[in-house]
């Protein structure tokens, strides 16, 4: 899988963004995404900046109301 699905599971279900940033690892294989090296690095990155994820789901469920 791609980061694209990760992406797309952050901004369409908050349970899923919540275990993600409590335990990448558990969230990524209850939700059977299997991510490669390069791919698992970025996400790492990206769950370093603390509350980003949380932040980036709010934002685009407001800013696009036909995601709702």
């Amino acid at each position: 899988m791609t980061l694209a699905t990760v992406a797309y599971r952050i901004s369409t279900d908050v349970s899923f963004a919540a275990l993600l940033q409590q335990n990448a690892e558990e969230a990524l294989q209850q939700a059977g995404i299997t991510l490669e090296k390069t791919e698992k690095k970025a996400l790492e990155t990206l769950l370093a900046l603390p509350g980003h994820i949380s932040r980036a789901g709010n934002v685009m469920l407001t800013a696009e109301p036909w995601v709702i």
